[in-house]
């Protein structure tokens, strides 16, 4: 844990400056006597009102540095207890390299808490939700991956089993948004360390929720198995089913933020992809050939029809796809990579 993110009282954050006192009143614009009471106690951001604490912030140097170490201390500290209290232990050396901002990173143990509490509640279903978006399901892959050097709790697999436990439950609650997207993004990272569709999952209930339930069973073990025949299996089932495309092509661009979510999967009618053509180009190259074989022949045409300049990026689209077509495993990769090329090629 970095060495400023320990608690100092406010007299050792001045003095490290060279500043008394007097010199802090004075830069600050606070009274004396407020800074007196705050001067030699650790536990100053606790008794300070939040207006005297922007003065400080805006006057003297690193106060707003060690406020928001501080608190991300305080917070990091309550959640890795309650983990090890529910059989969770945090790798704490994950914890502190971890590329994606720590605010996201604490979320999802927040999130981790809940699910092994398995709480069904209302408020698991709606803190889930909020994960829907590249840099919080990047965390969140972070809390469920079992591979060494990514991963960021020592074992996840009671993890991986409270989360299979739980989501039978949000399953069959009544129809809302929030539990039909936690439902989508609970079961979507278990698939994706899997790679299958276990049989706690296979209860379904009709409509939206069921069909963005296997959406991301179905994403996340493309991911985790490279199973060709399971992405044009979807490609088909978009074919037969104008539900599971509405939702095919409202998830892209509202987990990429290109839209705002809305609760009815609905999108606005002109539309510009621009964030989700970056995520797409981005996951063209990160991921399997079956994941890529989905891009191609499923999410990228039906892009396409929404948005025929693709973000602007078409390209950037040619000559990414072209550079990973030539690295497919299997004919049948390449070949749909060539078809959407030769299409992509008389639009540039």
């Amino acid at each position: 844990m970095p060495p400023d993110s320990e608690p100092k009282s406010l007299s050792a954050i001045a003095g490290d400056l060279g500043l008394n006192m007097s010199d802090v009143a004075m830069f600050s614009g606070l009274d004396e006597s407020t800074v007196s009471r705050l001067w030699d106690n650790t536990a100053w951001l606790d008794r300070i009102s939040g207006r005297s604490l922007q003065s400080l912030m805006s006057s003297i140097p690193g106060i707003a540095e060690y406020a928001m170490a501080h608190s991300l201390r305080r917070r990091r500290h309550t959640l890795v207890a309650d983990l090890h209290h529910e059989g969770l232990e945090v790798d704490q050396a994950a914890l502190e390299r971890a590329s994606v901002a720590q605010q996201h990173v604490l979320n999802a143990l927040e999130a981790a808490v809940h699910v092994m509490r398995g709480n069904a509640s209302q408020r698991v279903s709606s803190y889930l939700a909020r994960f829907w978006g590249r840099e919080q399901d990047a965390a969140l892959s972070m809390l469920y991956s079992a591979e060494p050097g990514k991963r960021l709790l020592d074992d996840p697999r009671p993890l991986h089993e409270s989360s299979l436990e739980l989501a039978p439950r949000l399953n069959r609650k009544a129809y809302s948004f929030h539990s039909i997207l936690a439902l989508n993004i609970l079961t979507h990272q278990v698939s994706k360390v899997t790679g299958v569709l276990a049989p706690e999952l296979g209860e379904q209930t009709a409509g939206r929720q069921s069909a963005f339930m296997m959406r991301g069973v179905v994403m996340g073990a493309l991911i985790g198995s490279n199973d060709l025949e399971l992405a044009e299996k979807y490609r088909r089932e978009l074919e037969r089913s104008p539900m599971y495309r509405a939702l095919e092509e409202w998830s892209f661009p509202t987990y990429a933020r290109d839209s705002r979510i809305s609760s009815d999967f609905t999108l606005p009618s002109s539309l510009v992809l621009r964030n989700t053509a970056q995520e797409v180009l981005r996951e063209i190259e990160a991921y399997n050939d079956a994941y890529l074989y989905y891009l191609v022949s499923t999410y990228i045409p039906l892009g396409l029809e929404r948005d025929s300049t693709f973000g602007g990026r078409i390209g950037d689209l040619v000559a990414v796809l072209e550079r990973r077509a030539s690295r497919c495993e299997t004919r049948r990769c390449r070949e749909a990579c060539e078809k959407l090329l030769k299409r992509l090629r008389g639009m540039a």
